[in-house]
């Protein structure tokens, strides 16, 4: 099942803790900046608007026009219709508290309506306006560098959190099952969560290992306790076939135990090869694949003619010299053409290797379209009638594919018939 998750755990922490931190640098710096301008707002207009208040008491009895400088702040009083005393960019404004820009500089205005005078107030906040520019660059900058930081922060927690899981895996990857992992031991982890999958993963590893070793003992098992039964019934036909030489009928029972025999010891053979790993084959007894399939050939030949089939074999020149096992590609193609003989009434059944190929066509009946997804099952029936099977060697031969990394595919003939392909 694929997982929802794109990204790794690390990955996701990492870009989770960095989203965190962003986060919080970014609502911090925001409530910075509105601090900023509500200090400008709230505090700076209301210090403005008092200063206006106390000159419109001081000079309220003035019945002149008036103009007083004092250092960056003017104060003007001055007749509602008659503006021509304020600057160009201050004339005309209604009451309220203004921000003013006029050339380079910058100005807070504050304008009361007594009629039938305007007091105005005017303060050159050209260097407020620089420190405030100069103040929000600084959180800018300062919300880059500890986003930069928290970047660099946020993959060394990853790493430090994720460090006791990563030690596990390449522990896990180091081969638990055969103890030579010192690092795989539970008790060198931490009682948490990684402590508890470490001893999870220990126990699932302690009874795959148990598993093995009884397979690796019941194959030795097989190979003595079967083997030598064998070879006694083999000694004892022997010792028949000399005392049987002038009885037919005693002879044909005999022939019917020596090819029992024969089976038995072949399957016996297959059984173990599938049981070791694939390195550890024996190549003391291997072949090229013209050579098996030549052997396959000699061995189906009998019955082909018994059932009126044509059974050829090709080898393209050049075909693959790599050597395989004996005894598991000389099962596959016996199954696969034991399969062939069965499904075909007339006819022809052909082995072609080409390459790293061996094909195995007839002109049976085929392979139902609902079939084909399921013929390497156990037990597949055909649809052509009862007690019709694809039968068990088709579930073996896959078998044996999957161990030795063979590739074994199947398609349907035209007009009829099915082609096997094996890729060594």
């Amino acid at each position: 099942m694929p997982s929802r998750f794109r990204y790794s755990i690390r990955a996701r922490l990492q870009w989770s803790v960095m989203a965190l931190i962003v986060a919080i640098t970014a609502l911090c710096g925001i409530c910075m900046v509105l601090l900023v301008f509500w200090f400008e707002r709230t505090l700076f207009y209301n210090h403005l608007v008092g200063d206006l208040e106390r000159y419109i008491d001081e000079y309220q009895s003035a019945q002149n026009a008036v103009r007083i400088p004092r250092g960056d702040i003017t104060f003007y009083k001055l007749p509602s219709t008659d503006h021509t005393l304020l600057p160009e960019a201050f004339r005309y404004y209604p009451e309220g508290n203004f921000e003013v820009l006029s050339g380079p500089g910058a100005y807070s205005l504050i304008v009361r309506n007594r009629s039938p005078w305007v007091y105005v107030l005017a303060q050159d906040q050209s260097d407020f306006e620089r420190l405030e520019l100069l103040a929000v660059a600084g959180i800018v900058f300062g919300f880059l560098l500890i986003s930069g930081l928290g970047y660099w922060l946020a993959r060394y927690i990853a790493s430090q959190v994720l460090l006791p899981v990563m030690t596990l895996a390449a522990a896990v990857n180091a081969d638990p099952g055969s103890g030579r992992s010192p690092g795989f031991n539970p008790d060198h982890y931490s009682r948490d969560e990684v402590g508890d999958l470490a001893q999870a993963v220990q126990g699932y590893a302690d009874q795959v290992a148990d598993l093995l070793e009884r397979e690796r003992q019941f194959t030795a098992d097989v190979s003595h306790e079967l083997r030598t039964p064998m070879m006694v019934i083999q000694a004892a036909s022997d010792v028949l076939a000399e005392s049987t030489n002038d009885n037919p009928a005693k002879q044909r029972v005999l022939s019917r135990i020596e090819r029992a025999i024969k089976d038995m010891q072949q399957q016996i053979a297959l059984y173990l090869e599938l049981a070791r790993e694939p390195g550890e084959s024996q190549r003391d007894d291997d072949c090229t694949l013209p050579e098996a399939a030549n052997a396959a050939l000699e061995l189906w030949k009998s019955r082909a003619d018994e059932q009126g089939i044509a059974l050829r074999c090709s080898c393209e020149p050049g075909s693959s010299e790599m050597r395989v096992s004996r005894v598991l590609i000389s099962a596959v193609l016996n199954n696969l053409l034991h399969n062939a003989l069965n499904h075909t009434r007339a006819g022809s059944v052909s082995i072609e290797v080409t390459g790293r190929n061996v094909a195995v066509r007839d002109t049976g009946s085929g392979i139902d379209p609902g079939v084909a997804a399921h013929i390497f099952e156990r037990g597949v029936r055909s649809p052509q009638g009862p007690g019709s099977r694809y039968g068990l060697g088709l579930s073996i031969s896959k078998r044996i594919c999957d161990h030795q990394r063979w590739q074994l595919d199947v398609q349907p003939n035209s007009p009829q018939g099915t082609t096997f392909t094996l890729t060594v």
